[in-house]
């Protein structure tokens, strides 16, 4: 028979999560002011999924061979124990376990919830801890339902037949309740996000100076409201917003001399940030329209010529995290632009992008 310390770890292991129970008196719906808690929840359950589903593999090509070798008494393994084989690559594989948050952002309450072994209960007072220790009434629910679809499938089975099962199914069945529980969570996050409004502005500052040339450059791009919400079907989804950029001169020296700049240069700017509720990507299109730059200096002037409809854009940024208020900083030297600076020339400073998830009432 497997020991109650094998028959159980799987059971032990689940860390936010059953009793159908009323929600926590001042427990709130979840909203996107719990973003990185339901990020962090997200990506343990995402995680558990995966590292339950690979190891069900290994211990059941463990556990089948043993079933065959007891079928030859000719064979060496023909007497070994297939619980304690298989138990045995469990603890080797769990040596590598490492959730990404223990906990996650906000959790309070215990790590571990039991089944008693040989019986299909949990205490309800860890339950009720579970569900009070959780960021907001939906992450409970989540949690609180992994915990009793277990329940339930141990009083179908019956305990005795529950609890006589090979490692393998126990991992088997964890694995799936953190597909459900990420499934749900991910559903949850795409929810938040769509009542919520994403907004971006940006400023970029170039410096490009060189012998007898040194300017400032700065573009203010104005904060535009991204419009479009998720969809069921997938994982990522598009946020749209039309919004303006306008570039002035700050400073300009030439010839050692200080000049005095004027004007400003307007860009039509369409932007398209991509999301999965964990990452972002952003592209922006820019179109010329009316507007330019004088400079005028101690015995002369000069003005922009710079063609109206003109037409620029790419990407801005891929692969950053999504949070409430995201600041992405580069240097101006990795953007496109500067591969264009003619040579002899040195261009600094910062381009900075600013994506903000306004949540309802805020």
């Amino acid at each position: 028979m497997l020991s109650k310390a094998i028959k159980a770890f799987v059971v032990s292991l689940t860390l936010t999560g059953g009793l159908a129970m009323p929600a926590a008196a001042d427990q709130q719906q979840c909203s996107c002011r719990n973003l990185q808690s339901i990020q962090e929840e997200l990506k343990n359950a995402d995680y558990l999924a995966k590292f339950f589903a690979d190891t069900a593999a290994q211990l059941k090509v463990v556990e089948d061979d043993l079933i065959e070798a007891h079928k030859d008494e000719t064979d060496p393994d023909s007497n070994v124990s297939i619980y304690d084989r298989s138990s045995r690559k469990r603890a080797e594989i769990m040596r590598t376990f490492k959730l990404p948050y223990r906990p996650a952002h906000g959790y309070k309450g215990p790590a571990t919830v039991d089944m008693t072994y040989g019986s299909c209960e949990q205490k309800p007072a860890m339950l009720e801890a579970l569900r009070n220790g959780s960021q907001c009434t939906e992450l409970a629910d989540f949690a609180l339902e992994h915990e009793a679809v277990h329940r339930a499938k141990c009083a179908k089975d019956t305990a005795a037949v529950y609890w006589d099962r090979l490692p393998s199914y126990f991992v088997a069945e964890e694995a799936e309740r953190y597909r459900e529980q990420a499934k749900a969570t991910r559903a949850l996050l795409k929810r938040i996000i769509d009542e919520g409004t994403v907004t971006i502005e940006a400023k970029l500052e170039p410096r490009i100076s060189g012998p007898q040339f040194d300017v400032i450059y700065s573009y203010v791009t104005q904060s535009v409201e991204m419009e479009g919400n998720s969809s069921p079907g997938s994982d990522t989804w598009t946020l749209k917003g039309k919004t303006r950029r306008a570039g002035k001169i700050k400073n300009v020296k030439l010839a050692g001399m200080s000049c005095k700049p004027s004007g400003q240069i307007n860009d039509d700017i369409d932007m398209a940030l991509e999301l999965d509720g964990l990452t972002m990507g952003l592209d922006s299109k820019s179109k010329g329209k009316p507007g330019d730059i004088k400079i005028r200096c101690k015995g002369g002037h000069g003005m922009s010529m710079r063609p109206q409809g003109e037409v620029d854009g790419g990407n801005v940024f891929a692969d950053e995290a999504f949070t409430i208020g995201t600041d992405v900083s580069q240097d101006v030297r990795s953007l496109p632009f500067a591969k264009y600076v003619p040579s002899g020339m040195s261009v600094s400073g910062k381009n900075t992008v600013s994506v903000k998830l306004v949540c309802p009432g805020t």
